[in-house]
């Protein structure tokens, strides 16, 4: 079985060809394109230029992996991501599937973006042409926790198909959260690798509340700390201390801060469902801060993240999710977007 998954719920541009064979599979071809240039000027994602990249970009990106493979190949499904994400952009990768669809009289496997980010960590390695094992060592039932530049969210996995949401963010998301708190500091977009490279160079000297630690669900705030960490920057400013030196212990302690936030929450839910598993995964996910500290505390033979390069949005998790749904695809005029999908 062969699938192209496309990937275009935000700011990136992902197409990627899998071939899967019994349990085993091998990466084909991936294609890549960051927007990160174009919206750098404005401090974040304006969804009518992504829109504009990806219908610039979709095209090129498709022609490099069809002169290359897809002569010579049948593929057999064609699947991308259906939502969550931004209008303009899901729309703009709709209707270039569709219109391939079309073209090939091929069905479509509608994927939810986020189940596809908790699948990546199923990938062992990302290589091209050689065949690998889907992971098998991951045990249910499962703690999955997805934290990226849009969503905070810890569900529960009985199995890998049947999962249950537990809490997610009541405001901002993680990534977006570190997003502006380096924008605070006058870093430039996107800020949370930005961040984290500061943040390497400082010490914890700043103590900043934990949100929403002591509630009893499983719900996460990032609002009210970004605002008391602008707070505490434009105090600093007032006395003129705001140096590197400075800047990069506010860096260490604003990360420590949320990333134990999401620690404590994750711990609550540990001791209250027993996972035999915790899934670490999103663009935050790569961060090596986050991982030392959940493999410090679960232990390395609980914790599973994807690889750094599967953490962020990419064609390859759409086309691996599609393998575990075909029973769900359509045909293409029954294709359509849900911005606001959940789990």
């Amino acid at each position: 079985m062969i699938i192209l998954g496309f990937e275009t719920t935000c700011d990136e541009t992902g197409i990627a060809l899998i071939e899967f064979k019994e349990k085993k599979f091998r990466i084909l071809d991936h294609k890549l394109r960051s927007q990160f240039e174009v919206h750098k000027k404005y401090g974040g994602i304006v969804p009518i230029l992504a829109a504009r990249e990806h219908n610039k970009n979709l095209p090129i990106l498709f022609n490099e992996i069809y002169i290359k493979n897809l002569v010579n190949l049948d593929i057999d499904y064609l699947a991308f991501s259906v939502g969550p994400g931004l209008p303009p952009s899901l729309l703009s990768g709709k209707n270039f599937v569709v219109n391939l669809a079309q073209k090939l009289n091929k069905k479509i496997i509608p994927i939810n973006h986020l189940i596809a980010h908790f699948y990546s960590v199923l990938i062992e390695k990302n290589k091209l042409n050689i065949w690998q094992t889907i992971k098998n060592n991951i045990k249910f039932p499962a703690l999955g926790l997805l934290i990226s530049g849009g969503h905070t969210i810890l569900v529960y996995f009985e199995s890998l198909k049947n999962i249950k949401k537990l809490g997610e963010t009541l405001d901002d998301a993680l990534g977006e959260s570190l997003d502006k708190s380096a924008r605070i500091l006058g870093l430039d977009y996107p800020g949370g690798p930005l961040l984290e490279k500061l943040a390497k160079k400082g010490k914890p000297i700043f103590n900043m509340p934990k949100p929403l630690i002591s509630s009893a669900d499983y719900n996460f705030s990032f609002s009210g700390i970004k605002t008391y960490f602008w707070q505490l920057v434009e105090e600093i400013k007032k006395y003129n201390k705001l140096d590197e030196e400075t800047k990069a212990n506010l860096a260490y302690s604003y990360q420590k801060t949320v990333f134990e936030t999401v620690l404590i929450k994750t711990k609550k839910a540990y001791e209250k469902f027993k996972p035999k598993s915790i899934i670490v995964t999103g663009g935050v996910a790569a961060n090596s801060y986050l991982r030392r500290i959940f493999l410090k505390y679960f232990g390395k033979d609980k914790v599973f993240f994807p690889e750094k390069s599967l953490a962020t949005d990419n064609g390859i998790n759409i086309a691996f999710t599609a393998y575990f749904f075909t029973d769900k695809s359509i045909s293409y005029e029954k294709i359509d977007i849900f911005p606001d999908l959940k789990i």
